[in-house]
């Protein structure tokens, strides 16, 4: 038995589509499950826009006309990154955390940034040394 909606009950929003990129990743050789799954859309709905649709239809002409010719390697990267956007929008913490360690944009427990460690090593120096190593930036 499924659940009706309440009498009166709002509905959701109409998500936004972006239908020139969805032509140019249609027109780059993208699967339409894939480009349906990435714009958020179902794939009947794209299906439905890339027979029916005049506008569309060209769009995806022109983009055909203008892309580079495919390379097996450049289908393989735009597979991963569609791969790894999907992860991402379904909030796979593995994937996020993978991506943030990759980016660079976090520092794992234990370990020190270059900003700490020239910090630790300046604070170590006495008072000599740090104005010899102040001298190395006036140096040739």
């Amino acid at each position: 038995m499924t659940a009706r909606p309440e009498a009166g009950a709002r509905r959701a929003e109409p998500r936004h589509i972006d239908w020139r990129h969805a032509a140019e990743l249609l027109a780059g050789g993208m699967p339409i499950a894939t480009v349906a799954r990435r714009l958020g859309c179902s794939r009947s709905q794209l299906s439905r826009k890339r027979h029916h649709d005049p506008v569309f239809q060209r769009l995806i002409e022109d983009g055909k006309e203008t892309a580079p010719a495919r390379e097996p390697v450049g289908d393989l990267r735009l597979a991963v990154r569609a791969g790894i956007e999907t992860e991402l929008k379904a909030g796979n913490v593995r994937v996020i955390l993978w991506l943030a360690d990759r980016l660079k944009l976090i520092t794992p427990l234990g370990e020190r940034t270059p900003e700490q460690e020239l910090r630790e090593i300046l604070g170590g120096l006495s008072p000599d040394e740090l104005q010899e190593f102040e001298g190395l930036r006036d140096a040739p």
